[in-house]
């Protein structure tokens, strides 16, 4: 059987201007889980709180991109931004846990605070 997943940064975005928002939308439109490439505009424990309460699984995530607006998809190549590199490698790290650690496939939660 087929599983597909809502990539949030495509889809409902007419719909809603909020990542929260976009996610409550997936939950009610059916999907299992979800694809959140950049989550970065809303903190852990938000993202934590309305993945709970939607019961969907998170399935992607990328790293800190850099500026999307100005055509940065990383910035690990960049010379001089190596510190900037680590500092948003290790928040991107924080999302995964959050994510990837706190919520087992069974659903069971992790007794890992934030």
């Amino acid at each position: 059987m087929l599983k597909f997943a809502a990539n949030l940064d495509f889809m409902f975005t007419a719909e809603a201007t909020s990542l929260v928002d976009r996610i409550k939308l997936a939950a009610a439109a059916g999907f299992k889980g979800i694809e959140i490439p950049y989550p970065y505009e809303v903190t852990p424990a938000v993202l934590v709180s309305v993945k709970e309460s939607s019961d969907l699984e998170q399935v992607l995530l990328n790293a800190w991109p850099g500026d999307l607006t100005a055509g940065e998809f990383g910035i690990g190549i960049f010379p001089g931004r190596q510190e900037e590199f680590r500092e948003k490698l290790e928040l991107s790290v924080t999302y995964l846990k959050v994510f990837i650690l706190f919520f087992f496939p069974s659903g069971e939660r992790h007794q890992q605070s934030l």
